[in-house]
């Protein structure tokens, strides 16, 4: 019985852990969509070796590619947990 509860809660938090990673891949995805849309980013594509001048929406890419850093950063975090769960479950 023990076993059958211990199991349930294992399955729960990988469960919970897995839709937490889903949902913050699914954010990251719509930030670099985002980013690769914008005239910065295009820019860069073009001239990677250049440096592009700043313009006023700059602030809004440098915010976005700071959100995508932190979401990856949850991201890898997260898969790491769930990596120990699956781990301590062997």
């Amino acid at each position: 019985m023990e076993n059958v509860v211990l199991r349930k809660d294992f399955m729960t938090k990988l469960n919970e852990i897995t839709i937490q990673i889903k949902t913050l891949v699914n954010a990251r995805d719509v930030l670099r969509t985002r980013y690769e849309q914008s005239e910065y980013h295009k820019l860069k594509e073009k001239n990677p070796h250049s440096v592009t001048p700043p313009t006023p929406e700059d602030e809004e890419i440098y915010r976005l590619l700071n959100a995508i850093q932190q979401l990856d950063k949850y991201i890898k975090e997260l898969q790491d947990e769930q990596f120990v769960l699956l781990k301590e479950q062997d």
